[in-house]
């Protein structure tokens, strides 16, 4: 399963570059990045290194319902897991999270997974809004429509789970329980103790406080990335509305709902092109292709050096993790919720 994995997010990925670069000059392409303006990167790094901060401050919002991870501990562990996703398949770094909170911490992997999804959904939620909310400004395209309608969709289901989860739990476990009971016991139990032990990571947000600080807080990570992505765009002399540098984060980053390879690198570029090109009067492909790559080797790069070098310091590998997700991931799943 893992190997296939692998070869369908390759195969995914090459299909979008392909498609992407047989439509443009190459020489266009690499004259655009030559007259790209150093200048404008020092302070989009800026605004991308704050969305992080912020992120990591949402996660640790969740996590401390659960267990006491410090804020340094929390940024090591999150940005060892963006390295993992830029650099593993099928969204890995996930599971690298959990491992490294289990590994240091203890308790349920699954319980670990559960905060993450709920980093997820907010995450979804904002980018489909922003996305929407740029075509309902500017007007709509029809590719970018559907990815809005799509995601918005996706999420928003998901969400109504969460809420019904955080109203409702012990019907909810309840539910599960009597679904779970049709099974022979030997599927029935690690079942109920998987989705047990994820549904203690899922609820653990709590009162209206906690949501409404996760809510505005994904909503910021979001809007300083946006705004690191227009600081980029400048220095490549785009000419477009800041506004449209929403929907260049928002539809950018919800392929990661694509199984494609490490960073979600095809259908992330052929989305920043279709964006930039539907509202930038003027602008080539090539020079939108241009902008594609280089602001997707701007966010990908520098966090995936930084978590390789919090790995070395912790004498891991990125090839220990990926091991770890096959061998702890089913141990932990046999532990019955108590």
């Amino acid at each position: 399963m893992r190997h296939l994995r692998i070869w369908l997010g390759t195969a995914v990925s090459l299909g979008f570059i392909v498609l992407l670069l047989w439509r443009v000059d190459g020489r266009e392409v690499l004259h655009a990045l030559q007259q790209v303006n150093p200048l404008w990167l020092l302070p989009a790094a800026v605004a991308f290194a704050v969305s992080i901060w912020v992120r990591v401050l949402r996660w640790r919002t969740i996590l401390e319902r659960v267990m006491p991870v410090s804020t340094s501990e929390t940024a090591e562990v999150l940005i060892i897991g963006c390295a993992a996703n830029n650099i593993l398949p099928a969204r890995t770094g996930e599971v690298v999270r959990a491992v490294l909170l289990r590994r240091r911490h203890g308790g349920s992997m699954m319980t670990a997974l559960g905060t993450i999804v709920v980093e997820r959904v907010f995450d979804g939620l904002i980018l489909a809004l922003m996305l929407a909310g740029t075509l309902a400004y500017l007007g709509s395209n029809a590719v970018l429509r559907n990815v809005a309608l799509l995601a918005g969709a996706a999420f928003g289901g998901v969400a109504l789970v969460l809420v019904a989860l955080a109203l409702a739990p012990i019907l909810t476990r309840r539910l599960i329980d009597a679904v779970l009971s049709v099974p022979p016991t030997a599927i029935g139990e690690p079942l109920r103790a998987i989705t047990t032990r994820f549904i203690e990571g899922l609820t653990l947000l709590g009162g209206p406080k906690t949501w409404g600080i996760v809510a505005v807080a994904s909503a910021a990570t979001w809007l300083l990335e946006a705004t690191s992505y227009w600081l980029v765009g400048i220095g490549f002399g785009l000419p477009l509305s800041p506004v449209v540098f929403l929907a260049v984060c928002g539809a950018a980053n919800l392929t990661v709902a694509v199984p494609s390879t490490s960073g979600a690198i095809g259908p992330y570029e052929y989305l920043v092109v279709v964006v930039v090109t539907a509202f930038g009067a003027g602008i080539t492909e090539s020079t939108a292709t241009a902008y594609a790559f280089g602001v997707h080797a701007f966010v990908l790069i520098p966090v995936t050096l930084v978590g390789v070098l919090l790995l070395w310091r912790r004498d891991l590998g990125l090839g220990d993790l990926s091991r770890a997700e096959a061998t702890e991931v089913p141990g932990d799943a046999m532990k019955v919720a108590p």
